[in-house]
């Protein structure tokens, strides 16, 4: 359980919310951007004709950061950009299971109870249509998300060096199959192109995540006692971390 982040952890497994399917053991990770199309901006632009994304650019529209590049290609070669309406719609439904289960299995990231379907699939469409917001999925054998991780960019003209890691999230039924690091890497791969300097994210305090994000790299800021209300009302810690990309 995290406050707003949540790598893998032990916990039962419960089925997706929506129609079953098993979760496949990943034999081949696929980790992809996810983006959705904006008012006002971030509208994508096509990809290559193998599936990739060479050459790929993404309108911003971001006013009030002179300066900042479109971002760029992601950095894997064979990742695939999202341009039909019915992967998107059924894309949708994965990521509102994907967050109902984290919620189910003791994450808070912003709820003390698991949302329903269509407040979870709101929440995705909304989160998505942010031209501030840059995510990224992990999909198992099926083609079904099961992971997912995003990274939150500054409006701010102070602080376009920088942005912050948000709702890394894994499905029970996939975790052990390195989805966590394998975004984290993409995130920072990503950043880096992006000439960003600096990240920060939070999670709960004495959390298996706290222990994961130091093992990663990440610096620790401190903790903020009674951050974040659990299920049954209780007040917990969260603690900042950092990560610094080199001179931008």
């Amino acid at each position: 359980m995290t406050s707003d982040s949540h790598p893998p952890t032990r916990g039962e497994s419960l089925p997706f919310t929506g129609p079953k399917r098993t979760v496949a053991t990943v034999t081949a990770m696929r980790i992809e951007p996810l983006t959705f199309p904006a008012p006002g901006g971030g509208a994508l632009v096509s990809s290559n004709a193998r599936g990739g994304t060479a050459g790929t650019t993404l309108r911003s529209g971001r006013p009030g950061v002179p300066g900042r590049p479109s971002p760029a290609a992601a950095p894997a070669a064979g990742l695939s950009l999202l341009d039909s309406l019915a992967a998107r719609t059924a894309d949708l439904s994965c990521l509102a299971d994907v967050l109902i289960d984290c919620v189910q299995g003791g994450a808070s990231v912003g709820w003390v109870k698991a949302p329903t379907k269509e407040q979870a699939t709101a929440w995705w469409s909304a989160f998505l249509a942010d031209p501030d917001h840059r995510t990224w999925v992990g999909r198992d054998d099926a083609g079904r998300i099961v992971a997912t991780a995003s990274l939150a960019l500054t409006s701010k003209a102070n602080g376009a060096h920088r942005a912050e890691v948000v709702k890394l999230l894994v499905h029970r039924q996939a975790r052990g199959n390195k989805f966590a690091p394998g975004l984290m890497a993409t995130i920072e791969r990503f950043a880096k192109a992006e000439r960003l300097s600096l990240l920060t994210l939070d999670t709960e305090t004495g959390s298996l995540a706290e222990s994961l994000y130091r093992r990663w790299g990440w610096s620790e800021v401190g903790a903020i006692p009674g951050f974040a209300k659990v299920a049954g009302g209780a007040l917990v810690s969260t603690t900042i971390f950092y990560k610094q990309l080199g001179a931008r």
